[in-house]
């Protein structure tokens, strides 16, 4: 029998006892992890069981809000509106004859008086025609008269039985139909005056005139505007109130209607200027419409501002400020405190056993940081006004009071 001697490596003999040494330590990584997972079962089962033996008890914390009681106060509230002026009145200075304009007999911006003439119409044509008016009146005055003397001959001369009745009653015709020549003739005249004196153009009111719109020399037609005169003392100033405002209903009630009061008696009323400053005069209200305007739900009024200096112009934007508006048992929130989805308001109140409620209300102005409530709350009612994020109605919360 041969024995056959197999020598090993030295090499391959210590990487596969060094690969048998790695095998036994993943063995035992393996089986530590094995007995700490099955430790963290243990406890978690005894959690388990721990939460199963008392299950009344609630860990969950309440939600914690922050309310405010409110309470009804009597409130002074300033009311002021975007409005524009605008002349009291305007009025376009127009040819009521045409021709040839001869002349402008005033400076372009400036103040005129009612009955300054402005513009002179070429008066030849007019002048013939009022020589041929005049004519025909006096002609027709020579008619009337020489009927006149006839018939004073005529109507003796029926009393003393001369003539006949029938010639009598010719005559006088002739007399009643020369009289009514004279009228004619009269008409025609006035008539003829009336476009003559038209040639003169004058101011129709008091106020600034414009530039002038036609130069002289032009040929005019008449009804041509020639310039714009606007009226600015005293002057208007046109805004819109909402008809659920509370200034609504303060300048309804406090602007007449009977046509009795004195004028100026309406409600005060200031003008503020866009870069914060004063009008120093204080006007009135001396018109509200009693339509709501159907597409914007809004009425319209008018203030009247003295303007002596003229430095108010028409087509100003500015702010009509009003008085102060009593209003009495007036309920008002903390903005933060509504929650508004189209346009519906709510907010949620706690109840006397801490639970949340939701109430719909009904907003009026803002007063500062605060919304005036004008339905939905009263005095008494506590509202939440921080902790609203993810809360429920019905949800019993942690209540804290502001201060």
């Amino acid at each position: 029998m041969t024995t056959m001697i197999v020598e090993r490596n030295p090499t391959q003999q210590a990487l596969n006892t060094m690969h048998f040494n790695t095998i036994e330590k993943v063995k035992a990584t393996h089986k530590t992890a094995y007995a700490i997972l099955a430790l963290a079962a243990i406890v978690l089962l005894s959690a388990c069981s721990e939460t199963t033996a008392a299950p009344d008890e609630d860990v969950r914390p309440q939600h914690r809000v922050l309310v405010t009681e409110v309470q009804a106060q009597t409130l002074e509230l300033e009311r002021s509106f975007a409005a524009r002026t605008e002349g009291n009145m305007v009025a376009e200075v127009r040819a009521r004859v045409g021709g040839v304009l001869e002349s402008r007999d005033f400076d372009e911006g400036q103040f005129v008086e009612a009955g300054t003439i402005m513009f002179s119409i070429e008066k030849a044509p007019y002048e013939v025609d009022l020589q041929k008016a005049q004519a025909e009146l006096t002609s027709a005055e020579a008619v009337f008269n020489e009927a006149r003397r006839d018939w004073a001959r005529v109507e003796n001369l029926f009393v003393d039985g001369a003539i006949s009745a029938r010639e009598r009653d010719q005559t006088q015709s002739r007399l009643e139909a020369a009289e009514a020549d004279v009228q004619s003739a009269q008409a025609s005249y006035e008539d003829v005056k009336l476009r003559y004196d038209y040639t003169e153009i004058v101011a129709p009111i008091d106020g600034v005139a414009s530039r002038e719109s036609v130069s002289v020399g032009n040929l005019i037609s008449e009804n041509d505007t020639l310039a714009t005169i606007v009226s600015l003392d005293p002057i208007y100033v046109h805004f819109n109130v909402n008809e659920s405002d509370i200034a609504a209903g303060y300048l309804l009630r406090n602007t007449d209607i009977s046509g009795e009061n004195e004028k100026g008696s309406g409600p005060a009323a200031r003008l503020r200027f866009s870069d914060g400053r004063e009008h120093p005069e204080t006007g009135y209200i001396d018109y509200v419409s009693r339509v709501v305007d159907r597409e914007r739900g809004t009425i319209e009024a008018r203030a009247v501002i003295p303007n002596p200096n003229m430095d108010l112009l028409p087509g100003q934007f500015v702010r009509v400020q009003l008085p102060q508006i009593e209003m009495p048992y007036a309920i008002t929130v903390p903005q933060r405190a509504i929650i508004q989805s189209g346009r519906q308001a709510v907010v949620y109140i706690v109840d006397n056993q801490d639970i949340v409620q939701v109430r719909e209300v009904t907003l009026g102005v803002r007063v500062g940081n605060e919304q005036l409530i004008e339905q939905g709350l009263a005095s008494g009612d506590r509202v939440i006004i921080e902790g609203l994020s993810m809360l429920q109605p019905g949800t019993q919360v942690n209540v804290e009071i502001a201060e």
